[in-house]
């Protein structure tokens, strides 16, 4: 799905003044960040690591694993891809609606894939994967630490993949790296890249027993970090800066958007835990709702009506500054009002 993601702005040019379909936080202060590394700028005229070995070392001490346990991706992406190359062929269970990268990378290396039907997954083999995000995008919904924890020990035969690159915008307890380390069929993926509102420098990792991390890094390919993005990776992971900066206020400025959002009849709105939500309506569908923000007050929303399960009536937004959220609020009230006098 290359242009099928939030955060299109691109498309648009200058014409986007508020942008709600970015999951990553919009506030981040990225000034020292910027300052460090535009003074190592010139380990762009070097060729980086072909693996991000230091990176790697500060990661795993952070997170207080080995470093055999760890390994650096370009985004979470990366990681997503060469999970499913690895286990080709293999059969993948896919819970709907999530993220579509992972449908999309099965396809590539062949998968038998399942999204969660009681009699596929009868007569599924038994080398299996199952693709959890946790945090769910584009829900915002949250499975419990403990249940999740449950079902990868007591399921040892099968592989899991755990998703966790919202783990940064949610209260809810995560599954840690340190807790998992006596666990051989999970693995974990992370997103620097979203906990530090960087998602144009693409970091992420993942963490899993030796012998997964092993296999992956002999399919990866070299040099995929870039030495920007590994200098960033460097910085963060040595000053780890808060980039959010009070997580609970912004959750219940989200907890207001959803109750808000819920009060205008005919838009159904899904509980979340994150900072973004799902909305259905039955007044117009998203295509005509998104071009219309953008042309009558420059709001990028995320079109959903293309994540398996969902139709053009979906759309998600992302919880922003609270004067901001009431015009978001203020102009879908009156794309109703628009659509009921144009039917």
């Amino acid at each position: 799905m290359l242009y099928g993601h939030g955060d299109d702005a691109f498309r648009y040019g200058d014409k986007i003044k508020l942008n709600f379909s970015s999951n990553v936080y919009y506030g981040a202060d990225l000034t020292k960040l910027r300052d460090y590394v535009m003074q190592h700028f010139d380990v762009v005229s070097h060729y980086p690591e072909p693996q991000p070995h230091e990176l790697e070392q500060l990661l795993a001490e952070r997170l207080g694993v080995p470093e055999n346990t760890v390994l650096i991706t370009n985004g979470a992406n990366e990681a997503i891809y060469l999970i499913a190359q690895l286990y080709k062929g293999w059969a993948s269970v896919i819970p709907q609606p999530t993220f579509s990268e992972y449908a999309d990378a099965c396809k590539a290396y062949n998968h038998l894939i399942s999204y969660d039907n009681a009699d596929e997954l009868n007569i599924l083999p038994e080398d299996r994967l199952y693709w959890i995000c946790n945090p769910n995008n584009p829900t915002g919904n949250v499975l419990l630490k403990p249940l999740v924890n449950r079902i990868i020990r007591q399921n040892p035969r099968y592989l899991y993949v755990i998703d966790q690159s919202y783990a940064d915008y949610t209260l809810q307890p995560m599954l840690e790296p340190k807790e998992m380390t006596d666990c051989y069929n999970v693995m974990l993926i992370h997103s620097l890249s979203k906990k530090y509102c960087i998602p144009g420098l693409r970091l992420g990792y993942m963490f899993s027993s030796p012998i997964i991390i092993e296999r992956l890094r002999r399919i990866r390919q070299p040099w995929t970090v870039n030495s920007l993005a590994i200098e960033a990776g460097k910085y963060l992971l040595r000053n780890d800066p808060r980039m959010i900066p009070d997580l609970k206020e912004y959750l219940m400025e989200a907890q207001r958007l959803y109750h808000q959002l819920s009060e205008i009849e005919g838009l159904m709105v899904m509980d979340t835990a994150t900072n973004f939500m799902l909305a259905n309506m039955d007044f117009g569908d998203t295509t005509e709702l998104k071009k219309w923000l953008i042309d009558n007050y420059g709001i990028l929303i995320r079109d959903a009506s293309n994540f398996r399960g969902l139709d053009n009536h979906c759309f998600r937004v992302t919880a922003r500054r609270p004067e901001e959220n009431d015009l978001l609020i203020e102009a879908i009230r009156q794309y109703k009002a628009w659509k009921s006098t144009n039917t």
